[in-house]
C-alpha cells in the first residue's frame, strides 16, 4: 500500500481487512492492550479520531475483551492514564519561568518500548519482503509519539499557552522511568543595531578589560529577564582602539531567561545611558537571526587618521588613488597569536585622502569585509601590499581609526 494510504480509509474499512483483523486479535492474544495501546496499532487510519477512540471501535469490532484496568496494558502498564499526574509534574518544573510557547518531549522507559519494537517485528513492521499491513511503518504509532501529543495538551491547557514543535520557548522533557520531567529552556535573542563612542572598550569580554560592548548591552538585558548566562554575536568587530560610528549590527543572546516579556525601549534606554555605546533597534527576534547574522560580509567604511614619517606633496598624494582595487594581505603579525598565517585578497573599494597638516593625513576608505585598515597603512613590514606606505616612499602608522559606516542592505 503506498505511502500514508490508511489515511485515506475509514477505521471500519480499515478494521475490516482479514489480514488486519489477524494482526490486532493477535497483538490482543500476547497480551491485555489498553484502549490507548489497541488504537496505536491503527493510528495511521481516519485521522478525525484518537486512538484512544480507535481502541475502542476495533475492540467492539473484533468482540474482544473489554480494556483492562490501567496498570495491567501488558505494553505500556498505564501510562496513558497517568496523563494528568505527568501534567502536574509539568506545571510543578514550569513554576517561576515565563514562556508563551512550548513543546513536550520524551526519554522514553526501555521496558515498554522494547516491548512494543517486539511487538511490531511480530506483526511484521519493518521486515524486509513482510507483507503486513505493518510493514510500510504507517499504520502504527509509538507510545512516546501519542504520549507527548497528550501531555503536551495538557499542559497547554493548564498553562494557557501554546504548541510549537519547531521552535518552542520551553521543552519539557518526560523522563519515563525516572518519573520526573525536567525542562530545556531556549534563550532569547535581540538584535539591533550598536554604535561604538569610545576606544578602549573591547567588543566582547576580555579579562584584562574591565568592561566590554557585549557586557554594556546584554547585562541590563540578563538582569531584566533573570537569566544565567550571556552571549554576544557581532556582524564582524572592531579592535579595543577603534570607535564604531557606523551602527553595526548585533545579536544578544540571555541563557535560561526566567522572564521573556522585556520592555525593549526601556532596555535600550538603560543601556545608552551609559554613554559609551548606543544602540538603535533593539526587539526581539528568534534564533535564525543569528545564523543569518554570520552569513553578512558587509562593506565598511573608515576614517583612518595617518602620521608619516616625512611630509608627502600633493604628487606624492596622488599615488594613493592606486590602492583603489585589489590587495594582498598575509594575517597582521600583530594578531598572528591566535589567527592562522595566511594570504587573502581583499579589495579597497574607495579611497579619498585630505592633509591634516604637514605629516598627517585624514583617508576615507570603503573596503571589502574583512581588510586590515591599519596594515592597509602602514604595509605590516611588506605583509600588506599595496599600502599606503609602499605608495608614498615613506612610513606611515594609523593613529586613529573610526569605523564610519557598516554598509548592510
Amino acid at each position: 500500500m503506498a505511502e500514508r494510504a490508511w489515511r485515506k480509509m475509514r477505521l471500519a474499512e480499515v478494521a475490516a481487512r482479514p489480514d488486519v483483523r489477524a494482526g490486532l486479535a493477535e497483538a490482543l492474544s500476547l497480551g491485555p492492550l489498553c484502549d490507548h495501546c489497541l488504537g496505536r496499532l491503527v493510528a495511521g487510519a481516519d485521522t478525525g479520531l484518537t486512538n484512544e477512540h480507535r481502541g475502542r471501535a476495533v475492540r467492539e469490532a473484533l468482540a474482544a475483551a473489554p480494556s483492562p484496568a490501567p496498570a495491567g496494558c501488558s505494553l505500556c502498564g498505564g501510562i496513558f492514564a497517568a496523563i494528568d499526574a505527568w501534567a502536574a509534574r509539568a506545571r510543578e518544573a514550569l513554576a517561576g519561568w515565563e514562556f508563551g510557547t512550548i513543546a513536550v518531549a520524551s526519554h522514553p522507559d526501555p521496558l515498554p518500548a522494547a516491548r512494543e519494537q517486539a511487538l511490531w517485528l511480530r506483526l511484521g513492521a519493518g521486515q524486509a519482503g513482510s507483507t503486513s499491513p505493518w510493514a510500510a511503518g504507517d499504520l502504527a504509532e509509538p507510545y512516546k509519539q501519542e504520549f507527548n501529543r497528550l501531555l503536551g495538551c495538557r499542559v497547554c491547557e493548564l498553562a494557557g499557552c501554546e504548541a510549537d514543535l519547531k521552535d518552542p520557548d520551553i521543552t519539557a522533557l518526560a523522563d519515563h522511568a525516572a518519573g520526573r520531567v525536567t525542562l530545556r529552556v531556549e534563550p532569547i535573542f535581540a538584535s539591533g543595531r550598536y554604535r561604538k563612542l569610545v576606544r578602549g572598550l573591547p567588543q566582547c569580554r576580555w579579562p584584562q578589560w574591565p568592561t566590554s560592548v557585549q557586557q554594556l548591552v546584554v547585562e541590563p538585558i540578563l538582569r531584566a529577564a533573570g537569566g544565567e548566562e550571556h552571549f554576544f554575536h557581532g556582524c564582524g568587530r572592531e579592535d579595543v582602539d577603534v570607535r564604531c560610528l557606523g551602527e553595526r549590527p548585533f545579536v544578544a543572546e540571555v541563557v535560561r531567561p526566567r522572564r521573556r516579556r522585556l520592555d525593549w525601549a526601556a532596555l535600550a534606554a538603560e543601556i545608552n545611558r551609559d554613554g559609551r555605546i548606543e544602540v538603535l533597534g533593539l526587539a526581539p527576534c528568534r534564533r535564525a537571526e543569528v545564523a543569518r547574522l554570520k552569513t553578512l560580509r558587509p562593506e565598511k567604511s573608515y576614517r583612518a587618521l595617518v602620521r608619516l614619517a616625512e611630509e608627502a606633496d600633493e604628487a606624492r598624494l596622488a599615488r594613493l588613488a592606486g590602492l583603489a582595487g585589489p590587495v594582498r594581505q598575509r594575517t597582521p603579525a600583530r594578531v598572528l597569536r591566535r589567527r592562522p598565517d595566511l594570504d587573502r585578497i581583499r579589495r579597497v573599494v574607495a579611497i579619498t585622502w585630505r592633509r591634516v597638516d604637514g605629516r598627517t593625513l585624514e583617508l576615507a576608505v570603503r573596503t571589502q569585509a574583512g581588510l586590515y585598515v591599519k596594515e592597509l597603512v602602514s604595509g605590516d613590514s611588506g605583509r600588506t601590499r599595496p599600502s599606503v606606505a609602499e605608495a608614498l616612499g615613506v612610513a606611515a602608522e594609523c593613529t586613529e581609526l573610526d569605523v564610519t559606516a557598516v554598509h548592510v542592505d
